[in-house]
């Protein structure tokens, strides 16, 4: 047997580079990390900028659930959220029994103006930054404005990514619900998170400005972020759109009207969805518990076009698309959260559950990604042990 394991090892070792390239991009992240440690050849290939481009790029064909879980919080004697336990756990679609399988946990200590944003692979909370896939937690630079949201994105080009800060520049006014109140000014920093660090220790500021009330909703596809804004007495929706590598803004665009009622309310469920490359605006009707998908037609002339109906009968009051999947063996789901977690399939119209935790969570699509928020060296020792796991 130990004869036949080290035949295998030394055939392995004899395969052409780009074959081997080829046969590691399609492993998972977790089996890629271990074979570093097989010799010197592997840990070349694996650890140049190529191979990770590479992997990256063929792991977008590979999405997971990223389910982020809230099982207990700590509060003080007056009731304030001082801490809170956080499980981080994923989900494969591929599968046809679905499985959570939680990966790690720790202890996150609230901040006076705590978030929790799951964007792009990361998890920003409290001016931190967290990596699931290496279960990397980092600070980054506290900026000085009062926060409204952040959204992270990744740059294929150069493996990178980069986290966008909308503020306003009114310390310590309301922007959160400032529904239907006097536009503000909005402004925008941004960091860029480079792999294998180091982080920048400060923010950039960006000279364009907005003016407008709140923010309902955010989102990025194909590199562009997308960001669904209201302003003044009447409610008025416009999108602003940031290409997140030159950080230039493109045009603002108008919104459809939304079918399912005659005055815009305070609270509304309409969001903003990546739906496989194209942008997507959804309005929710709960008395009908119809899903209406919007797609833009012309930018210029600022149409938009209904292409999908979803009924969504036995949803509840609140949906949320998380995005779009193509699943081997068919021709793309919706993964929509609300009262359940569900995979639509528009063409066949038809449904399939998957498991939801009955806890407060916060679900994001997930891709293996090689990237480390910081650099750690590695200690090479070879070993051909693998082959007989």
């Amino acid at each position: 047997m130990d004869n036949a394991m080290a035949l295998m090892s030394s055939n392995i070792m004899t395969l052409p580079c780009e074959v081997l390239v080829d046969i590691l991009s399609r492993l998972s992240l977790k089996h890629v990390h271990q074979l570093q440690t097989v010799s010197k050849l592997w840990f070349k290939i694996i650890s140049s900028p190529h191979f990770r481009k590479l992997y990256n790029m063929k792991s977008m064909t590979r999405p997971r659930a990223r389910i982020v879980q809230v099982p207990d919080t700590k509060f003080s004697p007056s009731w304030e959220m001082i801490s809170r336990t956080i499980i981080i756990s994923a989900m494969d679609f591929n599968t046809d029994n679905s499985e959570i399988h939680e990966e790690f946990s720790f202890e996150d200590i609230i901040a006076p103006q705590h978030s929790f944003i799951i964007s792009s692979n990361l998890i920003i909370f409290n001016h931190k930054v967290c990596n699931p896939t290496t279960k990397e937690i980092i600070d980054i630079p506290i900026s000085s404005h009062p926060s409204i949201s952040f959204d992270a994105t990744y740059i294929p080009s150069n493996n990178t990514y980069k986290i966008v800060h909308l503020y306003g520049t009114k310390p310590g006014h309301d922007y959160t619900f400032n529904y239907g109140g006097s536009p503000l000014e909005f402004r925008f920093e941004t960091l860029t998170l480079r792999d294998g660090g180091p982080i920048p220790s400060s923010w950039k500021a960006l000279t364009h400005q907005e003016w407008f009330s709140s923010k309902i909703e955010s989102t990025c596809v194909n590199g562009v972020v997308h960001w669904l804004l209201e302003r003044g007495p009447r409610m008025e929706r416009r999108i602003i759109s940031m290409d997140i590598e030159s950080e230039d803004f493109l045009s603002s665009i108008g919104c459809p009207n939304n079918p399912y009622v005659e005055e815009a309310p305070i609270i509304e469920n309409v969001q903003l969805a990546d739906f496989n490359g194209r942008l997507c605006l959804a309005y929710y009707s709960e008395e009908l518990f119809r899903l209406d998908l919007y797609f833009v037609k012309d930018r210029t002339n600022q149409e938009w076009v209904k292409e999908h109906t979803i009924n969504l009968s036995g949803m509840g009051s609140w949906f949320k698309i998380i995005g779009y999947v193509q699943i081997q063996g068919n021709n793309g789901d919706v993964v929509i959260d609300g009262k359940q977690l569900i995979l639509y399939n528009i063409e066949e119209n038809r449904f399939r559950s998957l498991p939801r935790p009955k806890m407060k969570i916060h679900i994001g699509l997930y891709f293996d990604r090689c990237f480390k928020l910081e650099s750690t060296k590695l200690s090479m020792q070879p070993s051909v042990d693998f082959l007989s796991n």
